[in-house]
C-alpha cells in the first residue's frame, strides 16, 4: 500500500512539474495533478509529504514482490472480503461490455485495480498531455488525457486473456474477425481497420496479436496517425 501510494504521489509530482511549462491560465499548476490523482485507486498525499526526485517526469513502478496488493486487503473485518476480491480477479474481462473506450476513467480504474505503471506523455500543447496506465496482469494499457475523465484509448496487448463482446480473442484468425465484424475499410498483412467503429486490429500470420480501440473524436496522436 505504501509503495503504491508513493507511486501515485510521484505521479502528482510529475504532472505538477509538467504544468508550469505549458500552463495557459491562472489556476495553480498542482490542480491538474490532484484532479488526475483523484481518479486513481489511492488519494494523493499532501505536498508536504512528496519526495521530489530530480529529473523524474515518468513513473514506472510497482509494489515489490511479496507486498500485499490493494485487492488482497479486506475492507475492515468483513468476512469473505478477500475471497470476493479473488473471485473478481478471475472474471474474464470483456471489452465492449464493462470495459469500453470512452467510458469514465475512474470507472475503468475501479474495475481494473492498481496499475503496473503510469507514464506521463507530453503533448504539443496542454490540451493533449496524456497518461498511459499499464496493467500487465490484464494485458491492457489505458490512455487518457490529463484534463479529461474518460478512457481515450484501450490498447489490447498480446498477453490479453479476455475477449471482445463480439467473441474475438487474441489469436482469432482474420477470416473469423471479418465474419464477426464485416468487411474492414482497409486490410493488409499487418492491420485491418474499422474506422467507423474506431477499432484497429494488428495481425501476425493472419491472426490477431493486438488491438487499439478509441473514444469518439479522441485527440490522442495515435488516433490521428491511424486515421490518416
Amino acid at each position: 500500500m505504501k509503495t503504491f501510494m508513493r507511486c501515485v504521489a510521484l505521479l502528482g509530482v510529475a504532472i505538477t512539474v509538467l504544468q508550469p511549462a505549458c500552463q495557459q491560465n491562472d489556476a495553480p499548476a498542482g490542480d491538474d495533478a490532484r484532479a488526475v490523482g483523484t481518479l486513481l485507486p489511492a488519494p494523493l498525499v499532501g505536498d508536504e509529504d512528496l519526495a521530489i526526485v530530480p529529473g523524474v517526469d515518468t513513473v514506472l513502478s510497482d509494489a515489490p514482490t511479496g507486498d500485499p496488493g490493494l485487492n488482497d486487503v479486506p475492507v475492515g473485518d468483513a468476512p469473505g472480503a478477500v475471497e470476493k476480491n479473488k473471485t473478481k480477479e478471475k472474471e474474464v474481462l470483456v471489452i465492449g461490455k464493462k470495459l469500453k473506450a470512452g467510458m469514465p476513467l475512474d470507472a475503468a480504474l475501479s474495475l481494473l485495480g492498481p496499475p503496473k505503471s503510469i507514464k506521463i506523455n507530453r503533448g504539443t500543447e496542454p490540451e493533449v498531455d496524456s497518461i498511459s496506465i499499464e496493467y500487465l496482469n490484464h494485458g491492457l494499457k489505458i490512455h487518457a488525457l490529463t484534463k479529461e475523465n474518460r478512457v481515450e484509448e484501450l490498447e489490447v496487448l498480446p498477453t490479453f486473456s479476455g475477449e471482445f463482446s463480439s467473441g474475438m480473442k487474441i489469436g482469432t484468425e482474420i477470416t473469423d474477425i471479418m465474419k464477426m465484424l464485416g468487411t474492414p475499410v482497409s486490410k493488409d498483412a499487418s492491420i485491418i481497420e474499422y474506422p467507423e467503429m474506431r477499432m484497429y486490429f494488428f495481425l501476425k500470420n493472419d491472426t490477431l496479436v493486438s488491438a487499439r480501440l478509441f473514444a469518439r473524436n479522441s485527440k490522442l496522436l495515435d488516433y490521428k496517425l491511424l486515421k490518416q
